[in-house]
């Protein structure tokens, strides 16, 4: 099945539904499924005119709106392959492309364009469409206004590929995830599954995938008129204004967007009262945050998601499922508590052997490598939304293995799993200390002070043989010394502190810490 078939039969029960809202805050646009389903058909006609065919390569460098979906399911009419290219390091990842498939397309806005001619690998492509208003050299798609629609076949094997995205390459560079559309199907499904996604509500969307997986299911996406490439950063006003003014009933969102929209709601006495759904992930998500957002959505359920691009999403933890003891635990150094393993998954704890592959197995070998209930080593996970390979098998040596035939992919997280099945979560295997009295994992540290009320953030690392506590305090704090924090943290053995005015976090999700540019910034630094 092609995944537009999704979009299709969405539009034939609700062609006047909404599906789609974007555009400036007060102003917005509300694209409905029939129309959503009308212009993808003109665009992939327009695609096909300029040559573009099954099997090609279309990269795409168009924000979050109807715009960008349209184009999305007008390639998959054709049997095309979207390329999502990251904006900010868009040649390395088509040079990665153009080594294994054929690209022959481009997308993207004006800024976008004129990028496509600064960069020569990225000028090689032709043809290039313009997403809005004119740019010299390329084609506007705003003329599928006067193209005729692509006929309407969804028909095809689950195994064409459909998508190719990108890993944050947190502890490494980033690697094309490229799924078919059997496991992009099995990723909505699911996806809308845990999410309770109901036809006819509004969800405020900040992830590209939430609106796919929203589109299969009749729910409008509300885009909010913010910059999404920095949710740490996202005007949380406008986000409040948003969620009011549509009545959303859920959100998902990164945990740095979440806390700073729950943050302006508490200090301006804002209640979202519409909510009945947020959901919250991609980075660690620490209990302040869940309690924030119950705090000033009082009618939500609150979940923390537990995922990764290769397999989204993995476990799921409710605040309401948050226990006294399990906050003691947290402080304690015993880790952050990631919930249940979804259903649809198997999940298993191996040891951390990271960097090094692991050979394919029998069953009854797997469940010899398996570690027991309370130890902490590297989650391994498999089902049917988990990313088998990589884009030129980049990368598959060291994270994937097979059991009795079936992949298995290593997440490069370190976690345990309770006496209870839960999923506790230590940090990346590559962060992890060395030579310590115990292994240390940092996100133990992390999480224990993460309701520090002083601290904007911190991390633990080793330089030198040392390990070092790294504090990013708020603006006005009342700053503690090494003692203070060493009999706070007795089990760390923290031997020196280090102040950065600002600890880095990742660039996609602005929730988590950049381990190898902290250590870059604690170098320059001569630490």
């Amino acid at each position: 099945m092609n995944i537009v078939a999704l979009l299709d039969e969405a539009a034939r029960r609700n062609p006047d539904t909404a599906a789609i809202i974007d555009g400036p805050l007060g102003g917005e646009r509300v694209t409905t499924y029939a129309e959503l389903r009308d212009r993808s058909r003109r665009i992939a006609t327009l695609l096909s005119g300029a040559g573009l065919a099954a099997g090609d390569g279309l990269a795409i460098l168009v924000p979050m709106s109807a715009t960008l979906y349209a184009v999305i399911a007008a390639a998959l009419r054709l049997g095309a392959l979207p390329v999502f290219l990251d904006p900010r390091q868009p040649a390395p990842q088509l040079d990665l492309c153009r080594a294994h498939l054929p690209v022959r397309g481009f997308v993207g806005t004006a800024r976008a364009c004129l990028w496509r001619l600064l960069t020569p690998s990225l000028r090689a492509i032709e043809p290039c469409f313009v997403s809005r208003g004119w740019f010299p050299g390329a084609r506007s798609l705003s003329d599928w206004r006067h193209a005729p629609p692509w006929p309407d076949d969804s028909s095809g094997p689950d195994t064409l590929p459909a998508m190719l995205t990108f890993t944050s390459g947190s502890t490494g560079q980033p690697k094309g995830v490229l799924r078919d559309h059997g496991l992009l199907a099995a990723t909505l499904t699911i996806l809308a599954r845990h999410l309770d996604l109901q036809a006819g509500g509004v969800d405020l969307a900040t992830m590209p995938a939430l609106v796919m997986a929203n589109l299969g299911q009749g729910v409008a996406s509300l885009i909010p008129d913010v910059d999404l490439q920095r949710p740490g950063q996202a005007d949380p006003d406008r986000l409040a204004r948003s969620v009011q003014r549509w009545r959303a009933r859920s959100l998902l969102a990164s945990p740095a967007l979440v806390e700073r929209l729950a943050d302006h709601c508490r200090d301006h006495g804002l209640v979202l009262d519409t909510l009945r759904a947020v959901h919250t992930g991609g980075a660690p998500v620490f209990s302040r945050v869940l309690d924030k957002i119950a705090a000033i959505a009082p009618g939500a359920v609150v979940h923390a998601l537990y995922g990764s691009t290769e397999a989204e999403p993995m476990a799921m933890l409710a605040r309401a499922q948050l226990t006294a003891e399990d906050r003691r635990a947290i402080a304690s150094g015993m880790g952050l508590p990631a919930g249940r393993p979804i259903p649809e998954i198997d999940l298993a704890i191996l040891a951390d052997r990271f960097g090094q592959p692991y050979s394919d197995c029998s069953r009854s070998e797997f469940q010899a490598r398996c570690l027991a209930a309370g130890a902490t080593g590297e989650i391994a996970v498999s089902g049917p939304h988990v990313a088998g390979h990589y884009l030129g098998g980049q990368g598959d040596g060291e994270t994937k293995f097979r059991v009795d035939g079936q992949v298995w992919h290593r997440t490069g997280d370190a976690g345990r799993l309770d006496d209870q099945g839960r999923l506790w979560l230590a940090g990346r295997c590559a962060a992890r200390l060395e030579g310590t009295a115990s292994t240390l994992y940092p996100l133990t540290l992390e999480a224990a002070l993460s309701e520090h009320p002083q601290l904007a953030h911190a991390a633990f690392v080793q330089r030198g043989g040392k390990c070092l506590l790294v504090l990013e305090w708020r603006p006005g704090a009342a700053k503690t010394g090494l003692a203070e924090f060493s009999a706070a943290l007795p089990w760390a053995g923290i031997e020196a502190l280090v102040e950065l005015p600002r600890i880095p976090l990742d660039r996609r999700h602005n929730a988590k810490i950049d381990y190898p540019a902290l250590h870059r910034a604690l170098a320059a630094r001569g630490v």
